[in-house]
């Protein structure tokens, strides 16, 4: 007849019952914190190892971004009226750089680059598939080279053959010196001047071809005809492409493998007084819930904590659900490396998306990096719900 174990190998199984349960509690909560702090883009941790070689005419992506691409070759007519544009709406691009314009307008390249990522268009924007291979490795090489000159800025691994014209041959030769090539889902056309329409034309094109992880082609030069219709565009083709529910998104944040995403569910990643509420009402939240805070004469902010493994550049986004009763001038603070920057967003508005903050230079560290305060005049609550990092090349 059996009696079961002894005593003592029960009390042992239970003392290991419980040291396995205590294990797994561990090891969850240390995973959801190293989940929130880890790569979390949406292109996943592999992108940017197998880009180089790639090509994309479209991001491959399910969510509801456009990535808007602007080539400076020509002229530098629409550089200011295009950053303005952008600056505004809070959204993000990427302009790709030949090195002759580069040094043809240093402070513009200069300004882009601070701003936004930048890619490799060759030095001189020449037929790539004309030239031999190592005429065509010299081009991209010395486009490189005067980029990272000029503004600093390393352009690798983007990289956008000068008018499309690309072969089996030229991809691979731009693929072994680490770069993929980008292309586009639609060109607006705007290159060629009044011919092509007016700037409802130019946003009708864009909007037909409206998908997921779409790349849109412009030109920061003026046309033939003295035109510059991308620029005149753009202000009512950001309106019309948020307005159908989409966000803004570079190229950099699918193709970067270092990326963090911190919400107010982040264990040991978000602070707030009590004065800040929680709440899970509005559907854009970010996952579970978000926080709540009406302004104030004094600062008690929202703030997220970020670990930054190596200091450089940084892509920084901000979070939120809309709705019409929220601040309009909500505002977020950055601690950069040269000083705390500031920024205000209108969180009426593009809710559930992610909202371009800007470029920084940020320091090694972890710390606490964003944070949102309550003093403003402006009417409304403001919102802390997440914050997402992506480090440039």
């Amino acid at each position: 007849m059996h009696g079961g174990p002894p005593r003592t190998t029960l009390q042992a199984k239970a003392r290991e019952s419980k040291q396995m349960r205590r294990s797994v509690a561990l090891v969850l909560r240390g995973l959801a914190a190293s989940v929130a702090v880890s790569s979390l883009a949406a292109a996943g941790t592999g992108a940017a190892r197998s880009f180089a070689g790639s090509e994309w005419a479209r991001i491959p992506t399910k969510q509801r971004v456009v990535a808007l691409t602007f080539d400076c070759g020509g002229d530098a007519t629409a550089v200011r009226p295009i950053m303005a544009a952008l600056a505004a709406r809070h959204a993000a691009a990427t302009f790709f750089l030949t090195g002759h314009w580069a040094q043809a307008h240093p402070a513009e390249a200069r300004r882009i680059a601070a701003a936004h990522p930048v890619g490799n268009h060759t030095y001189s924007h020449p037929y790539l598939t004309r030239l031999s291979a190592a005429a065509v490795r010299a081009e991209i090489s010395r486009g490189a080279r005067v980029i990272r000159s000029v503004t600093g800025t390393v352009a690798k691994p983007l990289f956008r053959f000068p008018y499309g014209d690309r072969d089996a041959r030229t991809l691979a030769v731009a693929g072994s010196l680490g770069y993929g090539s980008v292309g586009w889902t639609v060109d607006t056309l705007g290159w060629k001047g009044r011919p092509a329409g007016g700037t409802q034309a130019i946003v009708a094109r864009v909007l037909s071809q409206l998908q997921p992880g779409e790349i849109v082609l412009m030109h920061v030069g003026s046309a033939a005809d003295g035109s510059t219709l991308d620029a005149a565009a753009l202000p009512a083709l950001l309106r019309a492409v948020a307005a159908r529910g989409y966000g803004f998104t570079t190229l950099t944040d699918f193709t970067s493998s270092r990326v963090q995403v911190v919400d107010d569910a982040t264990p040991g990643r978000f602070s707030a007084s009590s004065s800040w509420g929680h709440s899970s009402w509005n559907p854009q939240r970010y996952r579970t819930g978000y926080r709540y805070a009406k302004a104030a004469a004094v600062a008690d902010p929202a703030r997220f904590r970020l670990r930054i493994r190596t200091g450089g550049a940084y892509l920084v986004y901000v979070r939120w659900p809309a709705a019409s009763d929220y601040s309009r001038s909500a505002p977020f603070a950055v601690a950069a490396a040269g000083g705390t920057r500031w920024t205000r967003v209108d969180e009426r508005r593009d809710g559930g998306r992610w909202v371009y903050l800007g470029s920084f230079r940020l320091t090694a560290g972890d710390r606490w990096l964003v944070r949102l305060s309550r003093r403003t005049t402006a009417p409304g609550l403001l919102i802390a719900d997440a914050v997402r990092v992506v480090r440039r090349p």
